[in-house]
Formats: structure tokens, C-alpha cells, sequence
């Protein structure tokens, strides 16, 4: 496999299971705790899905991507870790 591949199966994994953990331990902390509100902040950049319609042929494009703190910091910790390990 190329690096770009495993690089960017890094970054998948790392940003998911930030996501998970963040997720995790934002449902473990008290519902008013100023941790648990941070960690429930997401942004969701990317675009909305939108249909094109042909006639006889139909379209839908979309993709949105959710990240929240602790996805952004799985991300940046699989890049480190791409770096040191794999570069």
C-alpha cells in the first residue's frame, strides 16, 4: 500500500474514534458541565445534499463532514503519529 493510503486511513481512523471519545465522555460528565458543552460543540462543513433531476436520470450529491474537539485533536494525533511512525 502507499503512504498516502495509510495516511489516509490514519487520519480516518484517528478522527473517528476522537469523535467516539469525545462523544463518550461528553454523555459521562454532568448535562450543565462547562467540559461537557465544549465537547458537544460540532461544526458540520460540507455540502447538503442536492438532487439533479434528468428526466429519465436522477442525481443526489452531498457529503458533510461533523467534527467536534476531540475529532480535530484524533486527527492531529494520527498525523503525528503518521509522521513518526510511517514518514
Amino acid at each position: 500500500m502507499s503512504k498516502l493510503l495509510y495516511f489516509a486511513l490514519l487520519i480516518v481512523i484517528g478522527t473517528l474514534l476522537g469523535a467516539f471519545l469525545g462523544t463518550a465522555v461528553s454523555a459521562a460528565l454532568p448535562a450543565g458541565s462547562p467540559l461537557a458543552r465544549l465537547l458537544a460543540v460540532e461544526i458540520s462543513p460540507g455540502l447538503k445534499p442536492t438532487t439533479v433531476d434528468l428526466g429519465v436520470l436522477e442525481l443526489t450529491f452531498g457529503a458533510v463532514i461533523k467534527l467536534n474537539v476531540t475529532a480535530v485533536l484524533g486527527l492531529l494525533v494520527a498525523a503525528v503519529l503518521f509522521r513518526k511512525v510511517l514518514a
